[in-house]
This record gives structure tokens, sequence and C-alpha cells, in this order.
């Protein structure tokens, strides 16, 4: 996932190529967000002060603090952003990294209450040793409660269970001004749903409830009715169909590949939709030899003399187009994080939407058609790919209940010695422009435009913060 770092006590280290390189909690860490990933080189941008706070009333003393100093002060956890969302250049952090307690598991109501700081992959881990899970798991191991609530949280179980913020019950969070708020869905809608998604510039979470399900994930296994395209248009028609109607699935992604190669491109897609399936340990044993072998490329194919990671970069790629048929619910929860991210070799960037379903075709396409015309004239661009999961939100569809979304993802390898900050910021403003058209949100902590009125027309959170607002209920 792009050529990442080792940070030790001597300096930083050029060591891996993947995404297992990056490391989350250190000092150098707080310099840099998720576009060293686009851009290895990129210069830390490191805070002056930092504050790591343990408890609400910790939070409530550094925000009256920097108040009373006239600084700004900015909320991080580790950092999943490449949208200028958790910098403060020589001004003021505050880390959520110390806020990581789980505060409370309720069977009986099916919830968990936790810090915001608490990493989510973690807290799944307390839960299924209990027989719990998390509806809706983000697909890196380092996501916090809190930064997944801020941006809404998706995985290829939304199209069961929506996205994150679709199953928090109750948050506590601190205003600008140092006050302790709790909000709930019954009580106060308006401030709940505006605070949710808003990227941290309503306040800080400081403790979230959640809504937890009954489930095994690692022993439960899924099949997996895969299907391989070699024509665009195709893949483009049959997932738009799948987004209109998710059918007997229980977890579904997909992707499409135009990779260069020689003086020609591969060009397949391939989509997984994963239904129940009777249980056995024949299924049980393919799930752990197939994705034990998976996991191992992904564990090893930054760390390895260049020629070996080419090759497992090749299985891997294979691993990627040829899915497993038998998965368990973790394997695929887990599938870009320890495959994925882990085994793609050049730098690289990617950009979300929430494409409305009536959309998607059009969007898909334009994408598409927009990073091949940029790989062309500009040759700023390797790999192209775009991966594709479904959304049933209600905090998506707003007033359209049972409006279906997707998150489209345009992934996309970079070639540094091409691409310039004027290219890049001239391509994001072209998907932005096509989400304006084609009334689809932006997921904003992957790179958008600065300007705050276009900004405003690609994220799902200003409708919500601009009802809060307009009934006095704004903070």
């Amino acid at each position: 996932m792009g050529i990442t770092y080792e940070y030790t006590p001597a300096g930083i280290v050029d060591k891996y190529t993947s995404h297992e390189g990056v490391v989350h909690d250190s000092l150098i860490g707080l310099g840099y967000d998720w576009e060293q990933i686009g851009d290895p080189g990129i210069r830390p941008r490191n805070p002056f002060k930092v504050y790591l706070p343990q408890t609400a009333a910790d939070v409530i003393a550094a925000i009256k603090e920097t108040r009373q100093l006239g600084q700004q002060l900015v909320i991080r956890s580790k950092g999943h952003s490449s949208n200028d969302l958790v910098f403060n250049e020589g001004g003021s952090v505050l880390c959520t990294a110390m806020m990581n307690k789980i505060l409370h598991l309720d069977e009986e109501s099916l919830s968990v209450t936790v810090q915001a700081g608490a990493i989510t992959a973690e807290l799944d881990e307390h839960l299924l040793a209990r027989g719990f899970g998390l509806p809706v798991l983000g697909d890196h191991n380092d996501i916090t409660a809190g930064g997944f609530a801020s941006v809404g949280g998706i995985s290829p179980t939304s199209i069961r269970y929506g996205m994150f913020v679709d199953n928090v019950l109750a948050f506590d969070y601190v205003t600008p001004d140092g006050r302790l708020v709790t909000c709930t869905r019954e009580k106060t809608p308006h401030e709940f749903f505006s605070v949710l998604c808003g990227t941290g510039q309503f306040g800080v979470l400081v403790q979230l409830t959640v809504r937890i399900i009954r489930v095994d994930k690692y022993r439960t296994i899924l099949r997996n009715r895969i299907r391989h395209y070699l024509k665009v248009d195709k893949f483009i028609a049959d997932t738009e169909q799948y987004l209109q109607d998710f059918g007997e699935a229980v977890m579904g992604r997909g992707a499409w590949f135009d990779l260069p190669i020689g003086n020609g491109h591969l060009r397949i897609g391939q989509f997984s939709t994963y239904v129940e399936t009777r249980q056995s340990s024949y299924k049980g044993l393919r799930n752990k030899v197939v994705y034990g072998y998976l996991h191992l490329i992904g564990k090893w194919a930054g760390r390895v003399p260049r020629p070996v990671e080419l090759l497992l970069k090749g299985l891997a790629l294979f691993g990627l187009v040829f899915s497993p048929r038998y998965a368990s619910i973790k394997n695929v929860e887990s599938f870009t994080d320890r495959i994925t991210d882990s085994t793609v070799g050049d730098p690289t960037r990617w950009f979300i939407l929430l494409a409305p379903a009536e959309t998607y075709a059009i969007l898909f396409r334009k994408l598409y058609d927009l990073a091949l015309d940029y790989r062309a004239r500009r040759h700023c661009f390797t790999l192209v790919s775009l991966y594709v999961k479904g959304i049933d939100s209600a905090y998506l569809s707003r007033n359209h209940a049972g409006r279906h979304f997707s998150e489209l993802t345009l992934y996309l390898g970079i070639d540094l010695k091409r691409m310039t900050e004027e290219i890049l910021s001239e391509f994001v403003s072209r998907i932005d422009d096509f989400c304006i058209e084609h009334g689809s949100y932006r997921y904003m902590h992957t790179r958008t435009v600065k300007d705050p009125a276009r900004r405003s027309l690609i994220d799902a959170n200003a409708f919500y913060a601009a009802e809060t607002s307009s009934d006095g209920a704004g903070v």
C-alpha cells in the first residue's frame, strides 16, 4: 500500500512497501496522515502541542485551555484521513489514543459502551470471546470507534446493517465551548445526526454506545457466489442490478482492475456475494487453509527482496480476483487490510464516493474514463481499479426509505515522477464535479475540494448540520 516506513529510535527506516509498514502510535506518526500512502516523501506537519486525554474531564480541560489561549484544537485518532482533517501544524492536537477503554457490555439490550479511542478491531475481538460482535467493522485494524463514527463507517455487511453510524445508539461529546453533552437518537435526533459523520468539527466524541449482534465471525462460514468479468460494461450492469436488490447476500464486494502489462493491459473484474450455507468441517478447513495462504502473502509481501515481492504480489492479485469459495465472516471483513492493502506495490491514492444506486453506473463509467484519460495523457497513474460495496443506510437515505447506495472507491497506483499537486487537485475537482452533478456524496476522509461551498454539496453531514442549525439545536 505504497512505500511506507518503519519508525525507530534512530530515525525512519525505508523498509516496507505495504500497509504493514505504517506505524500509528508514535510521535513521528502525529505529523502524518494517510497522504503518506500516496506520497511517501511528503513532509511531516508536526503539531507543537499534543493532548492525550483519558477522560471526558481531560477533554474539557484541553478545550478550555486552548480557548483561553486563542488556539485552534484539531482532533485525531489514528490518522486514517487524506483530507487535511487531522493536522494542525505548529498548533494543538487532541489525540484520543489513550481514551481506549471498553466501559460496559449490556448483553440484554445488545449494546456496548466504549471510549472514543477504542480500536474497533480490538473491541470486536473482546466481543467475539463473549459470543457477540460489531455489525459493521472497518477494513483496517487501527480504526477507532470515534474515528469510524466521525466519517460514517462502511463494511461488506453494510448491505444488511447500514453504516457504523446507523448502529450508534447514544454518545457523549464535548462541545467547542467545553460542555459535556449526551445525545440519543430519540431525545436529540437533530444534534445526534449532525455530530455523527461530522469529522470532529462539532466537538470531541468521548464515548459511544453501539449496537452489537450475536455472532461467531470466526466459525460462521459463508459461500462466495463469485462472478468474473472481462468486459467492463457487463461488470457495471451486473453490479448495478445487485445494488438495486441485494437478494440473499449477507455480505458483498467487488472490484474491477485495469493494470498495464508490457504494451498491453490486464482488464478483469470479479464480484463476490456471500450467502449463508450449511456449516461443515470441510468448509471450515478450506477457509482456514486458503485464507492462511493469502494472509501469509499479505504479511510478507512488503518485507522481502524485490524479485520475491513481485512474485508474492502476483499471487496475491490472483487471490484477489479468484477469491476463495468459502470464507468466514471475519476473513471477508479483514480482506482489505490483510490482503489487498498489504500487497499493492505502488504508492496509492483512493477516492471514495457514496453513490445512490440509480446513478452508480453513470458515476462508475465517468470515474473509470477519467482515470484512464489521466493515465494516457498525464502518465500519473499505473493501476486503475474500482471497488464496489452495497449500502442500505438510514443515515444516507434520510427521507427515502429503502434507497440503496454504493461505496464506489477509485483506487489508483501513482507514478510519483509524473504526479504533481496541480494534477492531483485538478483530478479531485473533476471527481467532485461528477458528485455534484449526479447527487452523490463523498466519503469525507478521502481527499475532496477545499472550497466550503462546494464541499457542503458532497457532504452528507452538511444536510443534517443545516437542519440542526435551522431549528436552534446546533452547538
